[in-house]
This record gives structure tokens, C-alpha cells and sequence, in this order.
């Protein structure tokens, strides 16, 4: 595949997955008197569908109905169409266009998998590993059930949320993982009731069903934010790295991602009990924290520090905010890279050891950055996917 191709396919890519900006938008319409532009676009479509699907066979008459009425019900004019969603209808046709000229792809998985080994998983989707090893793609506008190999139903995934069953009957712990990419966030509900809330660049690996008598532990990677149910007999038990963070019942934040240098721990509600893995009965690798503080385990330096904090600070991200404080703008730019999905090359090497504040909301990339060009002076170009600064 060319660069150029390449370049379109991923801006193809990014308006079926919601991800433009009205900025984007408006000039991914202009790319329609591309050459090959609606080539590609079709055979994105198609693809998109098909990775939908979730049957073996099609009715092409039924599936023709089925535009129309979503046309109708739409109530979508050509001529009329609102910018957030300049070309619907294409999508709509290119779908029904791809139902009766691909009918012949869509028969068992093995198949697909022969004829599109490159996409079997996008690194842009939410995925669901299940006890089996097999891989399960999440869409955010879909709803499924999650079942054994039995075929026993365990949970329902339904939007952005995974709920569990709870007095789920298990002699022996079974995992599931999930992954979040950068741009994405999601929530899981284990089987005991406790909400876990993931952001972008995250994993969680957890039992469906936890066992009586032993502890409910859970595995991050990334930053997570728990609603621990309560249960004096069965503590709740979130492994992150090589640090283990003890609760009851309680709200906290915790993050580590594989280029921070801390674990942080933020106690919103509750009390916790941190300790080293490789050094439980050391009193300097093991403390308690108490609500509106942070805990932050140096991995060089093997020890802990507490700070008093405002958590809404660090738990903001929840809502699709982003609040800085006195951070370098090295932690920054990874900040907006998995939040915004993007990639930050820097030349400025200056700049990423100079600390801002700064509070956004639903602005885009595009917004933050000329946020900072105008307060700070800093230079960039965007292409494609790729942020520059100079």
C-alpha cells in the first residue's frame, strides 16, 4: 500500500469509527474529488460492515428495506444534511451496495479470516479477552452477550459498559481482560457489584467470578478509577505493577502507565492499604492512605510519598476532562496522545521541562493546541494522525 493510500485509508478509518472533528469532517468532504477516494471509501465501508455482522447469511430484499426505512426515519435531505454528518447517506448506501455484492465473504469466521488477515483486530478497538485466549472486538454502539465456552451466559455488554452476573457458581478463577485504546474509555461492573471505570491506554484483567474465601483481586495496566462494593470477608485487592492497593469498600484513582516513573495512588473515599509485592513486611514499602491524598511508589527509588491533593483533579477524566497542574509538558503531550488517539513529536526539547496548568473540556486537538500557541507560543503543524512541534 502506498503512503498515500495509506493517508486516506486512515482518514476513511477515523470518520466510520466517530472520530472527526467538525473541522475534519469539512475537509474529509473535500477529499471526494480525490482520485480513488470513492474506491477506497467503499471498500472501507464493506469492510466495516462486515466486521458488524454477526450472522453467517443476509436477506438482500430485507436489508433494502432496511435502508430505506432508515432513510425515512432519519428524515435525512441530501441537500439539507447537517454538518456533523455531511454524507449518511452515503454510508447508508455503501453499506446496502456492499450487502448484495459481498454476500459470498460472509460465511464462517475462518473464511473472513483468510480474506482480511490485517484486520481481524483493529489496534483502535476495545477488545475483550476471553478464558479461551480468544479475542472479542467491542463496539461502543453495540450490545452483546459474553458467554463460557459452554455457552453459559456471563455478562452483557451493552454501549460503553460491561455488566457481569453476580452469584456467578465458579470453583476456579477464570480471567477476562479487557483493552482500551488511546482516544476510548470504558466500564466494566465485576461479578460482586464493584464499578471500575478504564481510560484510554488501559487493561484490566479480572475474574468473572471471584471465589468465596479468597480475596477479590484485579490486574491494571494504565489508569482506573474503582467503586469497590463492600465485603468484610473478601478484601478487594488491585495489583498494578508491583505494588498491591488492600480495600473494603471505597473510591480511589490509580495510574501507571509504562512511561510514568510512579505508581499513583489517589483515595477519594474510604481507607486503603498500600504495599510492595517484593516487600510486605518492610513498614517503608507499606502504608495507609486517607481520603484526599495521593500515594506515589518511586519504582527507581522503591519508596513511597504521600501529598495532600484535590481529587477531582486526577478524577475528572471520567467526564472527558482534562486538568494539568503544574505538569511538565512532557506528561502532558502522552496525556493528549492517549486521550486525543494521536501521535506528539516534539523538537522542542526545552519545552517538555517547562510545568503549565491548564483545564479542557470537550475542545478538540486542534483547540488545545492553538490553546497553547497562543499563551505559550509554541509552534506545531498537524498530518494526518501526527502532531509536530517545532
Amino acid at each position: 500500500m502506498t503512503s498515500r493510500n495509506k493517508n486516506l485509508e486512515i482518514r476513511i478509518q477515523k470518520y466510520l469509527n466517530g472520530e472527526l472533528s467538525d473541522r475534519e469532517i469539512s475537509d474529509f468532504v473535500k477529499s471526494f474529488s480525490e482520485e480513488g477516494f470513492k474506491e477506497q471509501l467503499d471498500q472501507s465501508i464493506e469492510i466495516d460492515y462486515l466486521m458488524a455482522i454477526q450472522c453467517t447469511t443476509i436477506d438482500s430484499k430485507r436489508a433494502y428495506l432496511d435502508f430505506l426505512s432508515q432513510i425515512k426515519s432519519k428524515k435525512i435531505d441530501i441537500a439539507h444534511t447537517p454538518k456533523k454528518k455531511p454524507f449518511a447517506v452515503l454510508k447508508y448506501a455503501a453499506i446496502f451496495i456492499g450487502v448484495i455484492g459481498l454476500t459470498y465473504v460472509l460465511g464462517i469466521q475462518n473464511e473472513y479470516k483468510k480474506e482480511f488477515p490485517s484486520l481481524i483486530i483493529n489496534e483502535k478497538a476495545i477488545t475483550l479477552q476471553l478464558e479461551n485466549g480468544k479475542i472479542k472486538t467491542i463496539h461502543s454502539n453495540g450490545k452483546i452477550q459474553i458467554t463460557d465456552k459452554k455457552g453459559h451466559v456471563l455478562a452483557i455488554q451493552q454501549g460503553n459498559k460491561i455488566t457481569y452476573k453476580e452469584n456467578l457458581n465458579s470453583k476456579k478463577l477464570v480471567y477476562n481482560e479487557l483493552n482500551i485504546p488511546y482516544g476510548k474509555t470504558f466500564q466494566v461492573r465485576l461479578s460482586d457489584g464493584t464499578e471500575v471505570f478504564l481510560n484510554a491506554g488501559s487493561s484490566l484483567k479480572y475474574p468473572v467470578a471471584f471465589l468465596k474465601g479468597k480475596n477479590r483481586q484485579v490486574f491494571v495496566k494504565g489508569e482506573a478509577y474503582f467503586k469497590v462494593t463492600k465485603d468484610a470477608k473478601h478484601p478487594f485487592v488491585v495489583t498494578m505493577d508491583d505494588i498491591d492497593i488492600s480495600v473494603l469498600g471505597t473510591e480511589f484513582n490509580v495510574s501507571f502507565y509504562k512511561e510514568d516513573d510512579c505508581i499513583n495512588t489517589v483515595l477519594v473515599t474510604g481507607k486503603v492499604q498500600l504495599h510492595s509485592t517484593s516487600a510486605v513486611s518492610d513498614s517503608n514499602n507499606s502504608l495507609k492512605l486517607t481520603p484526599g491524598h495521593i500515594a506515589s511508589w518511586n519504582k527507581a527509588e522503591r519508596n513511597f510519598t504521600v501529598a495532600n491533593v484535590d481529587t477531582e483533579i486526577y478524577t475528572r477524566w471520567m467526564e472527558g476532562k482534562l486538568v494539568f497542574r503544574d505538569m511538565p509538558f512532557k506528561m502532558i503531550r502522552k496525556k493528549l496522545e492517549r486521550h486525543y488517539n494521536v501521535s506528539i513529536v516534539n523538537h522542542n526539547k526545552q519545552l517538555d521541562q517547562n510545568t503549565f496548568s491548564a483545564n479542557f473540556d470537550i475542545e478538540s486537538i486542534e483547540d488545545v493546541l492553538e490553546t497553547f500557541n497562543r499563551n505559550f507560543n509554541i509552534k506545531y503543524k498537524i498530518v494526518d494522525n501526527q502532531v509536530v512541534i517545532y
